[in-house]
C-alpha cells in the first residue's frame, strides 16, 4: 500500500507550501514498492528508483507531505551521504518501518534544486558518526521502528527557523544478497548487526567477520565496492596505503572523523577469477605522490572528514573507463589509542597524533598522511 506521501489534500497545482505542486502517489510508485513518494514523481532506474519534484521540491511530514511537510537539509545530501540513504529508507519503507529487508547503498544520492524559494527543513547538517543520532538525519543509518519525525527542524538539534534550498530529486538503490541483480547491486550485503557490533560504518557490500586484531569484509560473489565503483587492483596488498584507506572508509564512513589509525597489517585480496571486472577508484600511484593526493587512493593515508568521492575513477587522475578485478576481501586492524606492551601489531603503537614533516604529514606507526584541507604543499 502506498502511503499518501503527497496526501493530505495535496495536488500538483499552484498553492502555498507544503501543499502546492505536490505529486500524488500513482500506479508507478506502487509498482516500485514506494511507500512514500514525498510529493515527487516516481521513476524506475536501472538499479532502483528516483523521486523528483522540480517545481517545489520533495518534502515529508508525519501527517502527510502536503499537510506538515518539511524539506531536507541541503548539506550532506550528495551521493553516498547518510542523509540520502535515510531519505531512501523513508521513501521505500515509510516512517517507522517494522523491518528493513534491504539496505540503502552508497549510490543513494540527492540533488538540490536551486531557483525555488527556500523552505523549513529537517536537520541533517552533522557528521556521520556524530552523537546527534536522535536529532540529525545524517548522523547514522535509521533502524527499524525509528521515527523520522523525531529529527530536529532547522540547523541544530535544538530546532530553529533556518531554511534551505529544496531537494529536487533523490535516486535510491537498495542492496541485497541477490546474485541475479546487475552491478553494483549484485550481491550487495546489507550493513547488519554483525557489522555494527564491530564498529563498521560502511561494509562496502561485504559480509563482516571478526578477526583476532579487528575485522574482515568479504564479498567473493561480486566484490567490495563504494558508491558504485570497485577498488584498484594495484597497491591493495598488506600494508599499502590504499588498503589502509579502504579500512578507514569502512570503519568511519565517508566524511567521518578518524580517531584511530589503521595498522600496516591492513590487507586486501583481489578476486582470483570468476567475477567480472568493474570500474574502480584510482589507486595506481606511488605513495607520497603530492600532485595526486586528491585523486589517488594510494597517495596518502586519509585524515578526518575526507570525501572519498573526490578520488578519480579508472587508471589516471583525469578519470577514464578502465576496469579492474574486484576486491574480494579486506582485513582491517586499528591501533587502540595507547602506547603499551602487547602482541604485534597492537603492541607499542603510538596513538593517532599528527606530526608535521614538511612537505608532508606523518603519523607515528604509520606512513604518509594526506594533507588536511587548507594546508599548503607548495614551496
Amino acid at each position: 500500500m502506498v502511503v499518501a506521501g503527497g496526501g493530505g489534500g495535496g495536488a500538483y497545482a499552484a498553492g502555498a507550501w507544503p501543499g502546492g505542486w505536490c505529486h500524488p502517489p500513482d500506479a508507478v510508485c506502487k509498482s516500485l514498492g514506494i511507500k512514500d513518494n514525498m510529493c515527487g514523481t516516481c521513476t524506475k532506474t536501472a538499479t532502483g528508483f528516483k523521486l523528483e519534484n522540480t517545481k517545489a521540491g520533495l518534502r515529508w511530514g508525519a501527517a502527510g507531505a502536503a499537510v506538515d511537510g518539511k524539506s531536507f537539509d541541503d548539506n550532506y545530501i550528495g551521493k553516498g551521504s547518510m542523509q540520502a540513504r535515510n531519505i531512501c529508507i523513508l521513501a521505500k519503507y515509510g516512517n517507522k518501518p517494522a523491518a528493513l529487508p534491504e539496505s540503502p547503498t552508497s549510490n543513494c544520492a540527492g540533488s538540490t534544486k536551486y531557483g525555488i524559494p527556500a523552505q523549513a527543513h529537517w536537520y541533517g547538517n552533522c557528521r556521520t558518526g556524530s552523537k546527534e543520532t536522535a536529532c540529525c538525519s545524517n548522523a547514522a543509518m535509521m533502524v527499524p521502528g525509528q521515527d523520522f519525525g523525531k529529527f530536529a527542524v532547522g540547523n541544530s538539534c535544538k530546532s530553529d527557523k533556518d531554511t534551505d534550498s529544496v531537494l529536487g530529486s533523490i535516486s535510491c538503490e537498495f542492496g541485497s544478497a541477490s546474485l541475479t541483480a546487475p552491478w553494483p547491486v549484485k550481491a550487495c550485503y546489507p550493513l547488519d548487526k554483525s557489522c555494527t557490533d564491530l564498529g563498521v560504518k560502511d561494509n562496502l557490500c561485504g559480509k563482516c567477520e571478526k578477526t583476532a586484531a579487528g575485522y574482515r569484509l568479504v564479498n567473493h560473489e561480486a566484490g567490495l565496492r563504494f558508491a558504485g565503483a570497485s577498488f584498484d587492483d594495484n597497491n591493495v596488498g598488506k600494508g599499502t596505503v590504499q588498503a589502509r584507506n579502504i579500512c578507514i572508509l569502512s570503519r568511519y564512513g565517508n566524511k567521518g572523523q578518524v580517531t584511530r589509525q589503521p595498522l600496516d597489517t591492513c590487507a586486501g585480496k583481489v578476486q582470483a577469477s570468476g567475477v567480472a571486472s568493474q570500474v574502480h577508484w584510482y589507486g595506481n600511484c606511488r605513495v607520497g605522490t603530492v600532485k595526486e593526493k586528491d585523486c589517488c587512493t594510494n597517495a596518502f593515508v586519509l585524515g578526518s572528514y575526507f570525501d572519498w568521492t573526490t578520488y578519480a575513477k579508472g587508471n589516471s587522475c583525469k578519470g577514464d573507463s578502465d576496469t579492474d578485478s574486484t576486491l574480494g576481501d579486506i582485513e582491517c586492524a586499528f591501533d587502540d589509542g595507547t602506547f603499551k606492551k602487547g602482541a604485534w601489531p597492537m603492541g607499542f603503537c603510538n596513538p593517532l597524533r599528527l606530526v608535521r614533516v614538511w612537505p608532508v604529514f606523518r603519523y607515528p606507526c604509520s606512513t604518509l598522511h594526506r594533507p588536511l584541507a587548507g594546508e599548503g604543499l607548495g614551496g
